[in-house]
């Protein structure tokens, strides 16, 4: 348990003032999916682009815990505010930011702006979102199914965004446990 806590409180020292402001900002209704979203990118993702992952691994942790214990501290921060402010949207916001981690992580670790891709993603999303419906006819839209802002389907969403999840912590780590120097 210490790893984890010291993990976490040098996440937090790190960037107090920017996680105060995001953190703040999960209470307000209508800004708290926005907070959601830099919270995601943040965690992990932008420390990757800067390079500043490699520094948790002179301390004792591997990547795998490193990415681990972000994304569970990810989810601890966001269940956290939301079960007490907006508990009906707390799955809501768990599956929209396990799939915003993902791709962030995904695309820090191939050297792509991890801020960029998913803020592109959320415009191809809200265009595809747009098309069809759920109703099984000509117009039927399977993306709505699994669409992590859409959600048509909690549990096909869900599992997306696990799948990708999966996906992220493979390409993360790729692997290796410790960075070679």
């Amino acid at each position: 348990m210490k790893k984890v806590e010291a993990l976490f409180e040098i996440i937090i020292k790190e960037k107090s003032g920017s996680w105060f402001f995001w953190f703040l900002l999960l209470f307000i209704p209508y800004t708290n999916i926005f907070s959601v979203f830099f919270l995601s990118n943040l965690v992990l993702g932008s420390k990757i682009k800067s390079k500043k992952d490699k520094l948790f691994y002179y301390l004792p942790f591997t990547k795998k815990e490193v990415f681990l214990y972000l994304y569970t501290f990810l989810m601890l921060l966001i269940c956290s505010v939301t079960i007490l402010i907006e508990h009906s949207q707390a799955i809501y916001f768990l599956i929209f930011s396990t799939f915003i981690f993902s791709l962030a992580t995904i695309a820090a670790s191939f050297g792509i702006d991890n801020l960029a891709i998913t803020i592109i993603f959320l415009i191809v999303d809200s265009i595809l979102t747009k098309i069809g419906s759920l109703q099984l006819d000509i117009n039927f839209n399977p993306y709505l199914l699994i669409s992590p802002t859409y959600q048509g389907n909690i549990l096909y969403s869900a599992l997306f965004s696990a799948l990708l999840l999966f996906l992220a912590y493979r390409v993360y780590v790729g692997g290796e446990s410790y960075v070679k120097n």
